[in-house]
């Protein structure tokens, strides 16, 4: 009795470290750009603390913050200038990496929460302004890259649903109703920052 608890604690054990799952947190940076009514462009910040069930399958967090520097908003009276807008996202995140090698493409999807406000105007007129409140709501996030060793280049499109209204006010006195989407666009370079058992 004492010799099979022995050997099916030694098998438990050998299984245990031929595991090859392990713990890692990835860091990004790169460029945020919006599309539509809203056009605006700025930089952007990640964290991606995950867990890899194998080399190619993995389920963790992404944590996104961008500011965006300048733009407009177009609209029938002309274009008004914004002087700052941000992001940011709290989402969960999955991603498969296709093949074994160093370098390899990958795929990701996310979901979870996208904050969104206009928090600055440029005025390029007497009386001329944007109005917005900040919004909360619920988005997608694929995202496709290739990984080559420590690093990794992709690209996410956060698909936000839904437009909000910002009211424009122009320069002869008048206010003009502006829907504007939420979704946006980033590119970043990504690179590891730890990792647990991550070979």
């Amino acid at each position: 009795m004492k010799n099979l608890l022995l050997v099916v604690a030694l098998c438990v054990t050998s299984m245990a470290y031929s595991q090859d799952y392990f713990f890692r947190s990835d860091a990004g940076i790169g460029g945020a750009f919006t599309t539509g009514n809203f056009k605006a462009y700025g930089i952007s910040a990640s964290a991606e603390p995950k867990f890899f069930f194998n080399p190619n399958i993995s389920v963790g967090l992404r944590l996104e913050g961008d500011v965006l520097f300048g733009g407009s908003i177009q609209g029938t009276s002309g274009d008004v200038s914004v002087g700052l807008s941000s992001r940011a996202a709290y989402c969960l995140k999955g991603e498969y990496y296709l093949g074994d090698g160093n370098t390899k493409p990958f795929v990701g999807l996310s979901a979870g929460w996208y904050t969104q406000a206009n928090i600055g105007t440029n005025v390029q007129g007497e009386g001329v302004g944007v109005s917005a409140s900040a919004v909360r709501s619920f988005g997608l996030g694929p995202e496709l890259g290739v990984t080559f060793g420590n690093f990794r280049i992709s690209g996410i499109y956060n698909f936000v649903p839904g437009q909000d209204l910002v009211s424009v006010t122009t320069s002869v006195g008048g206010v003009e109703t502006v829907e504007v989407g939420r979704s946006y666009v980033v590119i970043q370079l990504g690179f590891r920052a730890f990792g647990i058992n991550d070979k």
